[in-house]
């Protein structure tokens, strides 16, 4: 079932697997965009708020959401291409509808992927029906509103997030995706219960690493490490979502050794990754955004 985008919207070219992305056009470093969402329930007469969300970074923020409710799941990127007093508003989106059972009680999906454009004024408000335009006589309508502004930020980049959900029987999310250009990434070698003092390096994907060493006890021990991008997705839907855009992966190896370099990928949370290592020795990284300079 197709979500409907109010009549102002322009159709872009559908395409699956492949997500041509829309990116910001350059613009002053001291600007940010904001995604507002909305997400309203009409049923029986009465409007109600189901869900709500701000999501706000530097210009080339990308927002990715997710909605569930009832049998029905949308996801969704959305990326914006700023102009002086509008700004171009695209998205590419995949439904999974529960139609029915097998005959062995598995359930049964209907999936379906297009890309819609809008074009409005800063602070305008666009509509999103993700299962469907309301039809006479339909006692149930949801619909998603999104307004996209700017505004000055004093030099602030990193990515804001607020998700707040009124009712626990709709399933929403909605996160910032910013390709990293920098990397904190903070390690601690750890060899049993004896652990290394933290190690910070601030990395750059897909460039010369860096040589790291550690102490434990007396010794001292210098792995090669550096950052690289993920392998491209393997299905269309998480390519056309660039699932792995906000992601990096650390690559590990001791100097001059011949064995394979040790790989651990994961988004900029600050949530700690094993590396293991030749010998039963574990890395401990996790992934950050680096210090505002």
């Amino acid at each position: 079932m197709r979500p409907s985008w109010r009549a102002s919207l322009v159709v872009a070219a559908l395409g699956v697997g492949v997500w041509v992305g829309v990116t910001a056009a350059p613009q002053a470093p001291s600007y940010r965009v904001t995604y507002h969402l909305r997400v309203v329930e009409r049923a029986a007469g009465e409007t109600r708020l189901l869900a709500s969300a701000a999501v706000s970074g530097p210009p080339e923020t990308d927002l990715r959401l997710a909605l569930q409710a009832r049998a029905t799941e949308l996801h969704g990127l959305l990326g914006t291409l700023p102009e002086p007093d509008t700004v171009s508003l695209g998205g590419v989106f995949f439904t999974r509808r529960l139609v029915g059972r097998s005959r062995r009680g598995l359930p049964l999906w209907e999936e379906d992927s297009y890309r819609r454009w809008s074009r409005i004024p800063w602070g305008e408000t666009t509509v999103l029906y993700p299962f469907g335009p309301p039809a006479v006589g339909q006692r149930r309508v949801l619909w998603v509103e999104i307004t996209v502004s700017r505004g000055f930020a004093a030099g602030e980049t990193r990515a804001s997030e607020e998700v707040t959900v009124m009712d626990s029987a709709v399933g929403f999310t909605a996160q910032a995706v910013i390709p990293p250009r920098r990397v904190m990434v903070r390690m601690t070698l750890v060899r049993g219960d004896t652990a290394s003092s933290q190690r910070a390096v601030d990395l750059v994907p897909e460039t010369t690493g860096r040589r790291v060493s550690f102490q434990l006890g007396r010794e001292t021990f210098d792995f090669d490490v550096a950052l690289e991008r993920p392998e491209p997705p393997r299905t269309g839907r998480d390519s056309a979502l660039a699932i792995a855009m906000d992601v990096v992966c650390l690559r590990v190896i001791a100097p001059e050794s011949p064995e394979t370099a040790r790989v651990r990928c994961g988004r900029l949370d600050n949530i700690a990754r094993r590396v293991a290592l030749v010998g039963g020795d574990t890395l401990m990284a996790t992934f950050a955004w680096p210090p505002a300079r």
